[in-house]
């Protein structure tokens, strides 16, 4: 039975991500719920990485399948899943870590151009 094209299109533009909130993720106070149930680990792939030197669980982009069954299972609350449009993986400006978010189509600052003026307040 073919698809529908128009929510191909959807599904397509949009990216699923897990985000760990690092102020409620404390990996040595649960038994790793998250890493036990998701079912890329549970394939063989590690998707979640909980390390004992780590102060928080690395989820991998690339392998994570956004399905949210870490976010049901963290005692934490600290795993959520946000949708991410596929086109802004262009133009990234500046990108603070893994898992966490981008800035894009920002002016890059070059020698002798003005990018903007600031007022009295901004001074």
């Amino acid at each position: 039975m073919p698809r529908n094209n128009k929510a191909t299109e959807e599904t397509d533009k949009l990216t699923r991500i897990a985000i760990v909130n690092s102020d409620k993720c404390k990996p040595k106070r649960c038994r790793q719920e998250c890493k036990k149930s998701c079912p890329v680990v549970r394939m063989g792939k590690l998707c979640i990485e909980v390390t004992p030197n780590d102060k928080l669980a690395v989820i991998s982009e690339e392998l994570c399948i956004g399905c949210g069954i870490c976010v049901k299972k963290c005692p934490f609350e600290a795993i959520t899943i946000i949708n991410l449009p596929s086109n802004l993986e262009k133009d990234t400006t500046h990108r603070y870590s893994q898992n966490s978010f981008k800035l894009h189509r920002l002016p890059i600052p070059r020698p002798g151009e003005v990018l903007g003026l600031v007022g009295t307040n901004g001074i």
